[in-house]
């Protein structure tokens, strides 16, 4: 015994003596406090159209143009880069139905769909916020507003309710004042059956030239002219139809009247009665129409403009969306098509009156810009609101920095592209910059520009200004004219469907196209090398487009084409899929072809069986290109466009599951049916078992019956959601196959005398294959051809999907980009040190030595917290200029919790955990992407991005302001902050809400790729199931004092998140400064530090617990 005991001591001590010499050497912590000085979590800027926009507005003072939305937002834009947001708290009704500008003052007033009102005002500094100053709230059905009108001076706002009446806001006190328009007096001259319910409030607007007169119109066609000073009725015009709108002419003697028969009549301001002017027209008559929404009567150079919208024939163009556009009696008339419902129209007009210089139209789906200085009324480009689904997004990427050559040619070709659109510069002008001298200066540099890139439904691919606030579209490429659709027509057939009816004289504007031609050619992933001007298309239908930026050639070259077979070593394999796409002979798409200026496509490349490509790569520099789908990879030789190698990544055993992803989708529905009924089944024959009379379990038996080891630990495992195992995955998996990522670099594999080309590829099933690649140098690269062979194989024991390959040289730091290196943007890897590679998989991080492949360390991620990652990529924290010794990295992830956590490299520590997303929007987890410099993009709709800066390196800010405003000084009783009731008296503590702006800082190169997933049934259930309370698999034993320390953790954390608010902008980031749960793979034995378990996830008791709002 005696002899024994030394012998124990001594193992342990080898042991723990192997264990600290594998961790390696350690951070000082000065460089850890430098790591979290680099860091910073904000959410910036908004990128995109507003969803479900309700209401415009616009200051012709200010020129500034305001879109409320139904969630309750506010965006205020003027020139390009001067924006200001504003949210409603969040509540039932909350969304934005009107919007009207205190002109010239900076400030505006927002009707709610709950029938309140609120101010907002844009602080006179230098990076303004658009804060919320005021609200109040009118009760009663009768008192709901149901039209507005604001009178000359700011000073009163006047709202018709749905009672007839017309109140009297004071915009200075925001309070109601005593002088109200009965209905009741005002009809007291009006006919007889008139005066029995004569509606809502539809309209209301001043005379032209006298303020002291408002005309009111009613919804059963009553009209009124009210004479504000004497309080009496001057004049009344009944029309036999009911009212939807008005509009005065300028010289304010008359007025235009529409109706809901599509009808518009004329009436003389001085004649009042059932006769009008002119006689009732219905523009598109005799047949019934639909009714006219809104009207705008204005003169243009003495002629005369009317703009009204709908009023199409029931019978034949009832479903269509239109404004109509008429100047003089028989001079133009267009009517403007849009493939979304029309909001709201505005015309954009100078300060004080006179020609209207644009018509502003706001649809569901676009903002469209008519200039009406153009004799042919074309459209104005947007520089900023352009609809980034005009064709549904599937993938983006974000590239920076892009070459100063490459910017030019992107720009130039964009404009000849955009012939059919007017020359006329953007009319909304308002607002200064107050960085503007600075951009000047960074854009005279030349080499201060970033991308971003998005895929799309349609086959698309565009291009976007990613350098500042507004998001402006550059290029557009197509890949549709490319391949025949099964549409195609010839020249004569195509020219017979333009013969249509010219009345009504219809017009197509805007770009909001939802409707895809064939599915197939939905583009799912995209990758661009901005060095060498190389942009690869890859499809649903596995076909992959090499495209060279540049001028086409004339005539245009032949495309190269290869057919790749991937399964061809599976004799047994059946596709039962979509068919391949084929390139088009077609005449009339090679008209198509010809007008997109700017890119020229090389070569084809189609994989069989032709499944979605679910990862693709390029390295540029040595001119190979690698792709992988649902059934293995290939590699392709873009140089002298030849196949290089296949791998089929299929289980040999089980083929039987060919077909595409669909058919393992139901295979996964029914199997989760079957065990949804046998755990009911279970849980009634349970329920059964127990007496009549027995009282209901308490908290406690249930609590005790669920531990493991007593007799009802099996069937409370039954009644679990089905979950993936932490420890082990089945191999008979239908979706294993499925490569996940690819990496080209050049790295240590074989030995460490040299690095040589290598490929890397992770799969669904934790497999990651290694293959070694042979480039021939110099004049034997377009001779000799390119060998790639399998060279080493890594097998997770979890089997959990392969997220992502990082490649770190001997300092730690990330492998560049291809071209990085020779444009002169980084430094040459160091070689010296062993480089490593982190794999990074849904349930840890785990890092290896390189070329040996023994692990370094690893950090659980599943296992401890029980969220699953789904993104991961390398950042950079520091500048470009930092010399390559100094310059600090972080890796990034994304869990489906929707938090961000950042651990450092290449030893994994923890440095940050802060909730970012929802984990119920699981489009935005599963989208968000990390880009190279320290920022995030994730979408918050259809139809935006949301803008996320994590390193302190980048921070977008908002950096404009106002200038010029004649905004009143406010009453001693007036503006201060406090919400308001209907009588007026103030409620203390109301919370301002504030806009976050943006501007972009420069100087960083970044690249980000992120492919929008597919979601299936699987992909919601294992979401849905690791988020779920108690989902976490093998969680160790806890003690009562781990208990209690993590429970008061979570108490500390909660108080936290209330005081937040619940405002994940301003949640407050939680560094972690725990050790790293690294370590070696042969030393899984070695001491852990206690675990305890919140609501069902294991979580370290000696660390800060980072606890996310959703807990």
């Amino acid at each position: 015994m005696a002899t024994r005991q030394p012998a124990q001591e001594l193992f342990r001590v080898t042991r723990m003596l192997k264990f600290i010499r594998g961790r390696g050497q350690q951070p000082t912590t000065e460089r850890q406090r430098q790591q979290r000085e680099l860091l910073n979590f904000k959410k910036t800027v908004q990128h995109g159209f507003p969803s479900k926009p309700t209401a415009l507005a616009f200051d012709p003072v200010l020129s500034l143009l305001a879109i409320g939305t139904a969630s309750g937002a506010i965006k205020v834009f003027g020139k390009p880069g001067v924006e200001f947001y504003g949210q409603n708290e969040a509540c039932d009704g909350c969304g934005v139905s009107k919007i009207i500008f205190l002109e010239g003052e900076g400030r505006l007033v927002t009707i709610l769909n709950d029938n309140s009102l609120v101010l907002w005002e844009i602080e006179e500094t230098k990076c303004a916020k658009l804060v919320k100053v005021r609200a109040l709230a009118l009760e009663g059905k009768l008192k709901r507003i149901s039209a507005s009108c604001l009178q000359s001076g700011n000073q009163h706002l006047l709202l018709g309710t749905e009672g007839g009446n017309v109140y009297l806001l004071n915009t200075r006190t925001f309070q109601m004042e005593e002088n109200i328009i009965y209905q009741d007096v005002v009809i007291q001259n009006v006919p007889e059956d008139y005066k029995i319910r004569p509606g809502a409030v539809e309209a209301m607007q001043e005379m032209p030239g006298n303020s002291k007169k408002l005309l009111i119109g009613y919804n059963r066609g009553l009209m009124v002219l009210w004479d504000l000073e004497a309080q009496r009725t001057e004049q009344t015009y009944i029309s036999s139809q009911e009212l939807q709108g008005f509009s005065w002419h300028t010289g304010g003697t008359k007025f235009k009247s529409a109706h809901n028969d599509g009808s518009l009549v004329t009436w003389d301001a001085s004649v009042g009665g059932r006769t009008p002017l002119e006689e009732p027209t219905t523009v598109y008559g005799p047949f019934p129409c639909k009714p006219i929404s809104k009207i705008i009567w204005h003169e243009n150079k003495g002629e005369e403009l009317v703009i009204f919208g709908g009023g199409m024939p029931r019978a034949s163009h009832s479903d269509r969306y239109t404004v109509s556009a008429m100047k003089g009696q028989d001079d133009k008339h267009v009517v403007f098509d849009f493939t979304s419902h029309v909001v709201d129209v505005a015309l954009v007009l100078p300060e004080k009156g006179g020609v209207a210089e644009a018509l502003i139209v706001l649809a569901e789906e676009e903002l469209v810009v008519i200039d009406l200085s153009d004799p042919e009324w074309r459209m104005i480009p947007l520089p900023y609101l352009v609809s980034l689904h005009a064709s549904a997004v599937t993938c983006l990427q974000m590239v920076s920095p892009v070459p100063h050559d490459l910017w030019q040619h992107l720009k130039e070709a964009g404009r000849q592209s955009e012939s059919s659109y007017s020359s006329s510069s953007w009319p909304i002008t308002g607002g200064n910059l107050t960085n503007d001298s600075d951009k000047k200066e960074e854009d005279s540099k030349g080499n201060v520009h970033e991308l971003l890139l998005t895929g799309h439904e349609d086959g698309s691919v565009r291009f976007w200004d990613a350098d500042g606030v507004a998001l402006a579209p550059l290029f557009k490429f197509s890949s549709e004219p490319y391949f025949c659709t099964g549409d195609d027509f010839d020249d004569d057939i195509a020219d017979d469907a333009g013969d249509e009816e010219d009345w009504p004289p219809f017009r197509k504007v805007g770009c909001f196209d939802p409707y895809s031609d064939d599915p197939r050619l939905a583009v799912k992933k995209v990758t661009l090398c901005p060095f060498k001007g190389i942009l690869v298309v890859a499809g649903t239908a596995g076909h992959i487009l090499l495209v060279k930026l540049k001028t086409q050639d004339d005539p245009p070259k032949k495309i190269m084409s290869t057919l790749m077979n991937i399964v061809r070593d599976r004799d047994g394999f059946v596709w039962k899929g979509h068919d391949q796409l084929k390139l088009t002979e077609s005449k009339s798409k090679a008209k198509k072809q010809a007008l997109q200026k700017g890119a020229t496509v090389e070569a084809l490349v189609q994989l069989h069986p032709p499944a979605s490509i679910t990862a693709i790569t390029l390295n540029s520099t040595w001119g190979i290109l690698a792709a992988g789908t649902a059934h293995g990879l290939a590699v392709y030789d873009t140089t002298r466009h030849v196949a290089v190698h296949t791998r089929c990544t299929l289980n040999p055993n089980d083929i039987s599951g060919a077909g595409d992803t669909p058919i393992s989708r139901r295979k996964s529905f029914k199997k989760s049916l079957r065990e949804s009924f046998r755990r009911l089944r279970k849980g009634r024959s349970q329920r059964n078992t127990n007496k009549p009379g027995s009282p209901a379990a308490s908290p406690g038996d249930k609590a005790e019956s669920s531990l493991p080891g007593t007799s009802a630990g099996t069937s409370v495992a039954l009644s679990r959601p089905v979950e993936r195992q932490v420890e082990a995955r089945p191999v008979e998996d239908a979706l294993g196959s499925m490569v996940r990522c690819l990496a080209l670099e050049d790295t240590f594999l074989v030995s460490q005398q040299g690095t040589s080309p290598t490929l890397w590829a992770g799969t669904n099933s934790g497999n990651v294959l290694v293959f070694t690649v042979t480039v021939p140098k110099g004049g034997k690269r377009k001779d000799e051809d390119v060998s790639c062979q399998l060279g080493k194989e890594i097998q997770l024991k979890h089997r959990a999907p392969i997220v992502n390959i990082i490649l770190l040289d001997g300092i730690g730091s990330p492998l560049p980009i291809p071209g990085e290196v020779e444009a002169g943007l980084t430094p040459t890897p160091d070689i010296v040190g062993p480089h490593r590679v982190v794999i990074c998989s849904e349930e840890q991080f785990k890092t290896f030595t390189l070329p040996t492949l023994k692990p370094f360390c690893k950090s659980k991620l599943t296992a401890n917290e029980g969220s699953m990652l789904r993104r991961a990529a390398p950042i950079r924290l520091t500048p470009s200029n930092v010399r390559a010794e100094e310059a600090q990295y972080a890796l990034f992830g994304i869990t489906n919790m929707g938090e961000i956590l950042a651990l450092t490299l290449p030893d994994l520590r923890r440095l940050l955990a802060v909730p970012c997303i929802k984990r119920e929007d699981i489009n935005g987890i599963t989208t968000l992407g990390f880009s190279r410099c320290g920022e995030a993009i994730y979408p918050i709709s259809s139809s935006e991005l949301q803008r996320v800066s994590i390193a302190t390196q980048k921070v977008t800010q908002l950096r404009c302001h106002l200038s010029g405003t004649s905004r009143a000084k406010a009453e001693t009783n007036g503006i201060n902050g406090d919400t308001v009731s209907e009588s007026g008296t103030s409620e203390a503590g109301s919370k301002k809400d504030e806009a976050v702006g943006l501007n972009v800082s420069s100087g960083t190169e970044e690249q980000l790729e992120v492919s929008i997933g597919e979601l299936t049934l699987d992909s919601v259930r294992d979401h849905l199931t690791s988020s779920t309370p108690g989902a976490t698999t093998s969680t160790p034993k806890s003690s009562p004092n781990a208990n209690s320390m993590a429970n008061s953790s979570l108490a500390v954390e909660k108080k936290e998140t209330m005081k937040n608010g619940g405002n994940s902008q301003s949640t407050e980031q939680k560094v972690l400064d725990s050790p790293p749960d690294a370590e070696l793979e042969n030393n899984e034995d070695a001491p852990e530090p206690p675990h305890t378990e919140i609501n069902g996830s294991a979580v370290d008791v000696k660390a800060p617990l980072a606890i996310s709002e959703d807990l």
